[in-house]
């Protein structure tokens, strides 16, 4: 049987490694970066054997056939993905690189994330002088996560407006917190096609790809009770620019339950058309899907 997402030790990189990377693109730049991590990549993609083969599996499924290559290529994306969320970080990631497909200015706005690309670099175009009225961001990781992402920031000698939760921590207080904010014109953002270890069993099932897969009811709820507009959201890499593509969540139903299930089949719709589109940047290394 396949372990959950949780279950695994995820591949990422550790607060001292950041500050390593940190100092080597000061001194040397961008080039030594990809350099390091593409030997990474290598590395991992030889001990990461669960994340492998869910790899393989939804490369499987997407493509109807699979070669290691198209494997290793989705990890060194990843990689690649996180070296530009590391400059991102810096405050080096030109926001002229990203490109939306709709001109719509979001204000107050709950973005339910996806793990197609690297929506995670956005915070460079939301607080840059490209957007008008630059907002806070508000993230909400897993705890390991967000305890190394914060520890990070700590570190930099740059200003970022941006604060980051653990999503196994929300509680009335961070609700309270949360809407105020959205309130006052501040961004949103939480991932929506991950199941939390502490809600294990708060799932919905939906076709995706063809074949049942398990995803969280947490996020969705917590969008709801927001009662804000509701966007999906992915930020996609095509050449030396960032896709950004966005779809609001509307509904006539006017029950909550009601409102709850169409936006399950709505968010699922939009992780499927992009995971198909973007195959080699769907970096959920974890088996979604129900075993058969």
């Amino acid at each position: 049987m396949s372990k959950k997402w949780f279950q695994l030790s995820e591949q990422g990189a550790g607060a001292k490694r950041l500050l390593l990377t940190k100092y080597i693109y000061q001194f040397l730049g961008e080039f030594p970066v990809r350099i390091i991590a593409f030997f990474v990549t290598l590395i991992v993609f030889i001990k990461a054997k669960e994340q492998r083969r869910a790899s393989e599996k939804f490369l499987k499924i997407v493509n109807n056939k699979f070669v290691i290559i198209s494997s290793f290529i989705q990890f060194l994306n990843y990689a690649n993905s996180l070296v530009d969320k590391f400059i991102s970080c810096l405050g080096k990631l030109n926001p002229e690189r990203f490109e939306l497909s709709s001109p719509e200015v979001y204000k107050g706005a709950f973005f339910i994330t996806t793990h197609v690309g690297n929506v995670e670099i956005l915070r460079s175009l939301f607080q840059s002088d490209k957007y008008p009225n630059p907002q806070r961001v508000n993230v909400f990781l897993q705890s390991n996560a967000c305890e190394i992402f914060n520890n990070f920031l700590k570190t930099l000698e740059i200003k970022l407006n941006i604060d980051v939760f653990p999503v196994e921590q929300i509680n009335p207080q961070v609700s309270i917190l949360i809407s105020e904010r959205l309130k006052n014109g501040e961004i949103v953002f939480m991932a929506g096609d991950r199941v939390s270890a502490q809600n294990e069993n708060r799932t919905y099932t939906a076709d995706f790809l063809g074949k049942k897969a398990q995803f969280p009811l947490g996020t969705l709820k917590f969008a709801l009770m927001m009662d804000v507009p509701v966007y999906f959201i992915v930020c996609v890499s095509e050449g030396k620019k960032y896709k950004v593509y966005t779809e609001k969540f509307v509904t006539d139903k006017s029950r909550r339950n009601e409102k709850l299930q169409e936006l399950q089949l709505q968010y699922v719709k939009f992780l499927e058309k992009h995971a198909l589109k973007y195959p080699y940047q769907f970096y959920n290394f974890f088996d979604l899907f129900e075993e058969e």
